[in-house]
């Protein structure tokens, strides 16, 4: 895997917390000032501590609705979950935060790909074929339930 590619899975975890915390699809508040000031006096030594915190949370939110044994944009297999926390450490991606970038960088990953409109648990690959079209299907099907108004959990085998 390269660093472009656990880059981007990075970017469009935030981008997906951030949006879906704005959508309500899941009740966090990571996202705020008063939560970003709170866990950087708990957790003086750690950087981007809120985005480790809330991807912690949403992995917990959308196992409970993919199951557990599924992977999914929040849960990944070990070795890039390990590539992911390393590059978490190194970035500065408070600029993500904002609601028209996050949707802007969901947009720019999603390439215009069009996916159908479904709710709910959606299978959309396999763990082994993780990717840039894999990076463009997760962005396509978040933005297209932001568009929507609704929830989906895209999930792999």
């Amino acid at each position: 895997m390269t660093k472009e590619v656990v880059n981007k899975l990075v970017l469009a975890r935030i981008a997906v917390a951030v949006l879906g915390e704005e959508n309500g699809w899941w009740n966090t508040k990571f996202f705020n000032e008063s939560s970003k000031a709170f866990l950087n006096f708990t957790f003086p030594r750690s950087k981007n501590m809120q985005y480790a915190a809330a991807f912690d949370a949403i992995k917990s939110i959308i196992d409970k609705k993919v199951g557990p044994n599924h992977f999914h944009l929040f849960r990944l297999s070990i070795n890039y979950e390990e590539q992911i926390h390393n590059q978490l450490l190194k970035g500065d991606f408070d600029e993500y935060l904002a609601i028209d970038k996050a949707r802007g960088l969901l947009d720019e990953f999603a390439k215009s790909l069009s996916v159908d409109v479904a709710q709910g648990p959606k299978n959309i690959g396999s763990i082994n074929d993780i990717d840039d079209n894999l990076i463009q299907a997760f962005a396509a099907e978040y933005l297209q339930a932001c568009d929507n108004n609704f929830e989906t959990y895209p999930y792999l085998n």
